[in-house]
């Protein structure tokens, strides 16, 4: 059938992009199971069929979130462009504007989310539903780490200039350093499987060192793990050894050790390129989805939002495996 003039205003209104990359995305969502988990837990309330106001479906709530992580989106903004733009507004089956959730309602809903740790239930949908589509590799995991930055403390000085006290903003976020450059916030560790498709998540505060959280993002690994040098530890390959895994952790000179062997700096040519691919959801997640500073305060919610984040990048790439394996 062809497509008639208001076909075309559609799509021109919602953006081509924009319109095609949502609809693809919105049948991918498990909206029924994450809805069964909110009202298991008392966070959503159906109405449906009671007198008064229907209540705003879950569907759109959870979508709104949705939208928020891939557009690098506040409350307000949401509010807004799902108003304006009929490519959001499509995705999230909106008929009319008393389905349309305000700011509040957004931000009334993440944080009851949040609080109930429920984000990790939304990250494991998603999981799920590639796991059942198999669409996660099981050819061994890829690990590493990247920092986040949060707003620094407020420094007060007196008529001299001399600091006389720093106000945290985030008192949880803490100071590393990296190539001789400060950095303050949060640290987001993520285990990968070969193809990118984020595993397993975790959040610390900027001074935990990346090695501390590998052993916890490996725990169901049976086949292979890769990461980068700044995990290498010689009782981690005996462990690894141990249990019959493959270790493909980038090694460095240890004391005593002028230069590498020949075989150490050919395993790690060969490791490197496999390993580059756990960087891809990073650059993702912070040039594609915007994300380039911690939004919240506290370690609680940002490790919350994280796991939105990861279910978020694992829902933009499924489209794309599911064409690698029809």
């Amino acid at each position: 059938m062809q497509p008639s003039f208001f076909d075309y205003a559609l799509e021109y209104q919602g953006g081509r992009r924009s319109t095609q990359f949502l609809s693809e995305m919105k049948p991918l969502i498990p909206y029924d199971a994450i809805e069964a988990v909110l009202i298991e837990k008392g966070i959503y309330k159906p109405n449906k069929g009671k007198p008064g106001r229907p209540s705003i479906p879950a569907s759109v709530l959870v979508g709104s979130l949705f939208l928020q992580s891939w557009y690098g989106l506040s409350d307000p903004m949401t509010e807004e462009l799902i108003h304006d733009r009929i490519s959001f507004r499509k995705f999230l089956d909106i008929k009319d504007d008393d389905t349309i959730p305000d700011e509040t309602t957004i931000c009334k809903f993440r944080k009851a989310l949040m609080r109930e740790n429920l984000m990790e239930m939304i990250f494991n949908q998603v999981k799920a539903q590639m796991s059942a589509k198999n669409l996660i590799l099981n050819e061994g995991t890829l690990v590493d780490a990247t920092l986040i930055h949060a707003s620094e403390p407020k420094r007060k000085r007196d008529e001299n200039g001399k600091v006389i006290s720093n106000e945290a903003v985030d008192a949880d976020a803490t100071y590393t350093s990296k190539r001789g450059a400060k950095h303050h916030g949060y640290k987001m560790h993520i285990a990968t499987d070969r193809a990118g498709v984020i595993k397993d998540i975790r959040t610390t505060t900027a001074k935990v060192h990346d090695s501390q959280m590998i052993d916890e993002l490996i725990e169901d690994e049976t086949k292979a793990v890769f990461a980068d040098s700044g995990y290498m530890s010689q009782d981690r390959k005996r462990s690894l050894r141990a249990k019959g895994i493959f270790g493909g952790i980038i090694e460095r000179r240890v004391r005593g050790q002028s230069e590498l062997r020949t075989k150490q700096s050919r395993n790690n040519q060969r490791f490197s390129k496999i390993r580059a691919i756990v960087e891809m959801p990073f650059a993702f997640i912070k040039r594609l989805m915007h994300y380039t500073e911690s939004k919240y305060i506290g370690l609680h919610k940002n490790t919350q939002h994280h796991y939105l984040l990861a279910a978020a990048y694992n829902l933009r790439r499924m489209p794309n495996l599911m064409q690698r394996g029809a």
